[in-house]
């Protein structure tokens, strides 16, 4: 039997040190995650459908966002979890459930930050809004309403 050549191993540059996507602090991404959730409770379509999800579960979820969104504007790496799994999991969701997801988010987001801080963040939410409305109600045969864009 012949002998197997030893694997070859090629050197890798470690990957550069990922930037903050936005300056900051997780201080202030808690600030936005209480007052968005909280204007979220208040709201007359999306508190009822998120407190029969999340009734006496709030704190769990809240502590998840802030790690969610640590993870996603700081790259802190310390969120995991499936949003496209849960979220299609929610048999009551709609598309217009996104629409006003985002603009609270917009809102809350603008009234907290000035626009240099505000802008990316929306940018992201929208992303992000984008990917689970896809996920939830694309086909190859339609796209995303021009709101997502």
């Amino acid at each position: 039997m012949a002998e197997r050549p030893a694997p070859v191993t090629i050197p890798a540059r470690p990957a550069p040190p990922r930037r903050p996507a936005v300056e900051i602090s997780p201080r202030e991404i808690g600030l936005l995650v209480d007052r968005f959730y909280a204007n979220v409770r208040e709201d007359a379509r999306l508190g009822p459908l998120f407190e029969e999800r999340l009734s006496g579960k709030w704190d769990i979820h809240l502590e998840r966002m802030n790690r969610f969104w640590r993870s996603v504007l700081l790259h802190s790496g310390e969120y995991s979890g499936q949003p496209v799994v849960k979220h299609n999991g929610l048999p009551d969701l709609e598309e217009e459930d996104f629409r006003l997801w985002l603009k609270l988010f917009e809102s809350t987001t603008a009234e907290l930050f000035a626009p240099p801080t505000a802008e990316p963040i929306v940018v992201i939410a929208r992303r992000i809004a984008r990917s689970l409305w896809l996920a939830r109600f694309g086909t190859p045969f339609n796209r995303a309403p021009d709101w997502l864009n």
